[in-house]
């Protein structure tokens, strides 16, 4: 629409809204292999299922749920040894993004500063030019890690400062003792430590603890651990900055069937998830040993449930990608990011999905040199 085709009303649209598109993609389709979502591909066993569907069976549809979620709360508070009343639940982690940036930015000339390392996880700066915000992107180093002196300058005068570990899309695990330097420096720059990819790190890679610094934000998900259906996000934060939020939330923003069946299956089935995130884990060296046949491939090292794979040939990795797609397996063209020319990153399948790419890779033909 040109905007001479605009309705009057228009011009009361938020202005930063114009240069920013909108985050949507086909809805998936379970005859493909999907390795593009960064989901938990596991299948959930019939025993879990049935549960489940038997909670769902017993909810009150006429009913509104828990305004915050207290149940799911406490049990999330159990599991990470802090209050309960630390813990906001979210419409997944990007609704816990959104209150964040809305509760700590400001309205007028100067909303506030989001710092994010990039490439790194869209929605950080995407919420922060919804607000209005000013977002400063710091390049990654050439190894994929967090830069030095170009951090800490845009560190100065800033609100917030997301940091995905490991990060998305490039799998990396960035030093946690650098992290906990950058927090003490910075007492007044709310950091964000996302750690929706935790579960598939080495054991102890988690940066939560209960006497962190009030100026540090645990921020998790049930998405990549084989509940994104639900879009549950969390965040465990200092009671002020919990108020904040929790101010800005909408009641009721996580539905009773959510709220229900992720406690079910974190309560009684803690054991099923953790199995299911070790077999993800023995599939990603799997994949990794499977993308590496691939002529003149490098496959980059991942802490994630995802592998990122640089391609030899300069346009090879949009015609895999649109090869692979015939073939029936979607994964992410991320070539034209910064730091990841000539790469795909591909989530980690199952078996038989990753037999499906395995085959798919046998039939593909590189460019010649």
């Amino acid at each position: 629409m040109s905007p001479s085709d605009a309705p009057p009303w228009a011009r009361h649209l938020r202005p930063t809204l114009a240069a920013l598109s909108v985050y949507d993609v086909p809805p998936s389709d379970p005859s493909v292999a999907r390795l593009h979502a960064n989901e938990c591909p596991e299948p959930w066993p019939p025993e879990v299922m049935e549960s489940v569907g038997e909670v769902v069976r017993q909810l009150e549809l006429g009913r509104y749920p828990d305004t915050s979620g207290r149940r799911l709360r406490a049990t999330l508070g159990r599991l990470h040894g802090c209050d309960p009343e630390r813990v906001v639940l979210g419409n997944g982690s990007d609704e816990i993004i959104a209150l964040l940036q809305t509760a700590l930015s400001s309205p007028g000339a100067a909303p506030g500063v989001v710092v994010t390392p990039i490439p790194t996880f869209v929605m950080y700066g995407h919420v922060a030019r919804v607000l209005g915000m000013e977002v400063r992107e710091v390049l990654l180093t050439p190894a994929l890690d967090l830069p030095g002196e170009p951090l800490e300058r845009a560190l100065r005068g800033a609100t917030l400062c997301f940091l995905a570990r490991p990060n998305n899309p490039t799998g990396s695990l960035w030093s946690a003792e650098r992290i906990r330097r950058l927090v003490a420096d910075h007492p007044d720059v709310v950091f964000v430590i996302d750690e929706a990819y935790v579960a598939y790190a080495p054991a102890g890679s988690s940066m939560h603890r209960a006497d962190a610094p009030d100026n540090q934000v645990h921020m998790g998900t049930l998405s990549k651990v084989g509940l994104a259906a639900l879009r549950v996000g969390y965040c465990i934060a200092h009671p002020a900055l919990v108020r904040a939020m929790n101010t800005v939330r909408h009641p009721y923003n996580v539905s009773q069937t959510s709220l229900s069946v992720a406690q079910t299956v974190l309560e009684r089935f803690g054991d099923v998830q953790a199995a299911m995130i070790a077999r993800t884990r023995d599939n990603r060296g799997r994949l990794a040993r499977v993308l590496g046949t691939i002529p003149g491939a490098t496959v980059l090292p991942s802490a994630g449930n995802l592998v990122v794979v640089r391609l030899a040939g300069a346009n090879e990795a949009p015609r895999l990608r649109a090869h692979l797609a015939r073939e029936g397996v979607l994964v992410k063209d991320v070539s034209t990011l910064p730091r990841l020319e000539r790469c795909l990153r591909v989530s980690v399948g199952t078996e038989a999905e990753l037999d499906r790419l395995q085959a798919a890779l046998g039939r593909w033909s590189p460019e010649p040199a």
